[in-house]
């Protein structure tokens, strides 16, 4: 964590360019593997697709990401799901505890791993996995609250970078520290947005071509720094999330569990005034879903196709920050690989890019960021095998077990036909014996 930031309460100092230029999109499409007219082999018949699909409104080239993560008592409540893996699933037994004077003062877990807050830093930690460094820049700040005027409630602990085991170093001291004290919302808005800019009190270097984003995590309301005045905290940090918009940034909100939805219009109000989405999040433990789901990159249809042999590409991962990679299926000999982007405005174009696929060719040279992303969808596709394999598996099982239900229900009726006789033919023996005797 670096030292605390001091930001001047009655505003934010504006750079000389914000970066801020809105039009219609300029749409970059690029293809990153396979090279054009290279020789790809594969036993298993797929070749590795990926490049980048972004639409740029303006000049934007690159991102710089801010996560601003609340850090606050409430997010020591359970989350639903086991966070650290431990194999337990951490709950509140008795609810909150209360002093003899009736405040909180902390929030029962039966596993601390499994916290709220753990939910934020494995959320964070997904999205990071789907980014691109080359092009994405990453912050860390956290938030909390303390009346004490000389306690910053708002920290930077990790300043924009491209070295992202840096940002999971900080990740993990926040969740080491774990929750404390109130939720001020005005400072967290207000210390993302200076990282952001690169101000004079910032730890970050601002890249003036940069889109700006902050991805705002709470799962509450902003209780200072005003004491007992909701109403005016409110109005404050929507105040901050309009200079921040004026400024360049965007600002996505995630309002997660009863906490933050009971009272939604701060996470509401601020992803609509920064041109932002916001995220209701019903269940903390969904929150790692939402997050694989994230995309800056405006882009509304993404297709990768086999020309040649007419099939789509499977496996595709789209990224964040626009990077896509996917498995294509290919033929013995040449193959034609197209790719094509739709933005969000409607613009639109295609790449294409030919190459020769021989089943005992050498594989594709790649890069450690490809390969890494290469041997993920590899991993994805064994497991997805599985999966069929156990799900066919199952079903020849249950058609087993189904016709041999059948089986025993046709034995079944035949056996109580002959029954039915055999019982008919000793009936009329003992009636004839019967009559014998008498």
């Amino acid at each position: 964590m670096v030292p605390a930031i001091a930001v001047c309460a009655f505003g934010l100092i504006a750079p000389k360019k914000t970066g801020v230029v809105m039009g219609d999109a300029r749409l970059e499409l690029t293809i990153d593997a396979p090279a054009p007219n290279s020789v790809v082999g594969d036993p298993g018949g797929m070749a590795f697709v990926a490049g980048k699909a972004l639409a740029h409104f303006g000049e934007y080239q690159t991102f710089d990401i801010m996560f601003v993560i609340d850090r606050s008592d409430s997010t020591s409540a359970p989350a639903g799901m086991d966070v650290d893996g431990d194999g337990t699933v951490g709950r509140k037994p008795f609810g909150r505890a209360f002093s003899i004077f009736g405040d909180a003062i902390g929030y029962k877990n039966t596993d601390k791993g499994d916290s709220i807050l753990a939910a934020e830093v494995l959320a964070v930690g997904t999205l990071l996995d789907q980014l691109d460094p080359r092009t994405t820049r990453v912050g860390v700040v956290a938030f909390s609250g303390d009346p004490d005027p000389f306690t910053p409630d708002a920290e930077t602990w990790v300043p924009l970078t491209t070295d992202y085991p840096k940002v999971r170093q900080g990740l993990k001291q926040i969740l080491r520290e774990g929750p404390y004290g109130r939720t001020n919302m005005v400072a967290g808005v207000m210390t993302g947005t200076v990282e952001l800019l690169g101000l004079q009190s910032a730890y970050s270097v601002a890249r003036e071509d940069a889109k700006r984003i902050m991805m705002f995590l709470t799962d509450g309301v902003p209780t200072l720094p005003l004491e007992s005045s909701p109403n005016q905290n409110t109005r404050l940090t929507l105040e901050r999330a309009r200079k921040a918009a004026e400024l360049g940034v965007r600002i996505d909100t995630f309002a997660i569990s009863d906490g933050a939805l009971r009272n939604p219009v701060v996470a509401v109000e601020m992803a609509r005034e920064t041109d932002g989405e916001f995220t209701p999040v019903r269940h903390p433990k969904d929150l790692v879903t939402l997050f694989e789901d994230v995309s800056f990159a405006d882009i509304e249809e993404l297709k990768i196709r086999n020309r040649t042999t007419k099939k789509d590409a499977e496996y595709v991962m789209q990224s964040p920050d626009g990077t896509f990679s996917a498995l294509l299926p290919m033929r013995e000999g040449r193959n034609t690989v197209e790719v094509f982007a739709r933005s969000s405005d409607g613009t639109q174009t295609k790449r294409r890019v030919q190459l020769k696929y021989l089943k005992d060719a050498a594989a594709q040279e790649l890069d450690p960021r490809l390969l890494a992303l290469r041997n993920r969808l590899l991993e994805n596709r064994l497991l997805d095998l599985r999966r069929r394999s156990m799900a066919l598996r199952v079903e020849r099982d249950e058609n087993v077990r189904q016709k041999l239900a059948e089986e025993i229900e046709k034995e079944r009726a035949e056996a109580e036909v002959r029954a039915k006789e055999a019982r008919r033919r000793l009936e009329l023996e003992v009636e004839k014996e019967e009559d014998d005797r008498e």
